[in-house]
């Protein structure tokens, strides 16, 4: 039975080790073995998680489901569609606590179960105990298999400068830009090191040789990371997500430095995704940040994935390919103007948010008030909908 399943776990996060007393009790463990205890209740940990989510994943890999969401107390269940629903199966809750115990709370772990890969974080709330899996799929999708425009595959022609995939938590940010490295190592030859949190896809190099980092694995921080990179000789780097300050001058000192830097960023569009990487920083830095942006931005990708009425989910995205016109805008702090020259720019080719609506409108795939609560700029939609009738 796919609950009995052991793991096998190609990267778990262990707890820190505790910090040695100045004063140490006559009896106290030898840190050899106090370390051997840690290994042993991962272990435990891992082989506990094995079996609580081996039936739950099995079920959720036939319904296509994204996510396994197990807590105490509560029937488990699977998300679909991004839609939670209830799964017809029984936790041992005393089993639950157990396992989130010997992992460790607010703690990542990666395993393998019968041949599919999870990204499982463990977690304490109010009412108990709970885990949270994701299901990370064998193969690298296409941009066509995403249902993303054929335009995003010009990002990868730049040599260098930045490009930002943005959206929320779960619009699908890691997947397309794994999608663009897929599409890379088919074109050319490059050196690619990508620096995630945790590694999801594994690449299968073709005709770029590609080394994969994880975070709290092989690298301490992101900013640590883009610092180490810069001296191992890379052509492309992969960053997970910009987080911080320190972050994100790495990653704009990375971008003027000949190389080509392609992260993700939690913002609601192109504007958004500027105005915070600037307001990182404080006041008196803010205007030689703008400078920075506007020299080394080379695309800014925001995208939603939208519930479909037949189940399913489609992508919208906005594609804000950064011209001489948007350097200038950034220059001057004139962000309000931005979305005026993102409807004008067509020839350069721009895709307002309301344009990649407007489409899945009148393919008729999603309903219009799924497609009018994304939409910023109601007038535009209604005109660019119109044209398609």
């Amino acid at each position: 039975m796919a609950g009995d399943a052991r793991p096998t776990a190609w990267w778990a996060k262990p707890a820190a080790p505790a910090k040695p007393s100045s004063l140490t009790a006559p009896d106290a463990a030898p840190a050899t073995t106090q370390a051997s205890t840690q290994t042993s209740t991962l272990n435990d940990g891992l082989a506990r998680l094995a079996h609580l989510l081996g039936d739950a994943v099995a079920i959720a890999r036939e319904r296509e489901a994204s996510d396994v969401l197990l807590s105490t107390g509560q029937v488990p269940r699977l998300r679909r569609d991004g839609r939670v629903e209830p799964l017809e199966l029984s936790i041992d809750d005393g089993e639950l606590a157990a396992c989130v115990l010997a992992l460790g709370s607010n703690t990542d772990h990666s395993l393998e179960l019968a041949g599919t890969r999870l990204r499982v974080n463990a977690f304490d709330h109010l009412g108990g105990y709970a885990i949270a899996a994701r299901l990370i799929r064998d193969r690298v999708p296409t941009l066509a298999e995403l249902g993303l425009p054929p335009e995003l595959a010009s990002v990868i022609d730049h040599r260098d400068g930045l490009v930002l995939v943005c959206g929320s938590t779960g619009s699908g940010k890691s997947t397309t830009l794994a999608a663009l490295i897929d599409l890379l190592d088919q074109r050319r030859a490059a050196h690619v090191i990508t620096l995630e949190d945790p590694i999801e896809y594994r690449f299968a190099p073709r005709r770029c040789l590609i080394h994969q980092r994880e975070l709290g694995t092989h690298i301490p921080t992101f900013a640590a990371g883009l610092k180490a990179a810069l001296r191992e000789a890379p052509d492309v780097i992969l960053l997970g997500e910009l987080r911080d300050q320190e972050t994100i001058a790495a990653a704009l000192t990375a971008a003027e430095t000949g190389h080509l830097v392609l992260a993700t960023l939690h913002a609601p569009n192109a504007a958004g995704a500027i105005d915070r990487m600037i307001d990182a920083f404080p006041d008196g830095q803010q205007r030689q940040v703008r400078w920075q942006l506007a020299a080394v931005l080379r695309t800014v990708i925001t995208q939603y994935l939208l519930p479909c009425k037949d189940g399913g989910r489609a992508p919208a995205v906005e594609v804000v390919p950064v011209t001489t016109a948007v350097a200038n805008i950034m220059r001057k702090g004139d962000l309000h103007t931005l979305p005026t020259a993102i409807q004008s720019g067509r020839d350069a080719g721009m895709i307002p948010l309301e344009r990649s609506l407007a489409k899945l409108l009148d393919s008729g795939m999603v309903s219009p008030q799924v497609v009018k609560k994304v939409a910023i700029d109601q007038d535009l939609l209604a005109a660019l909908a119109a044209k398609l009738r």
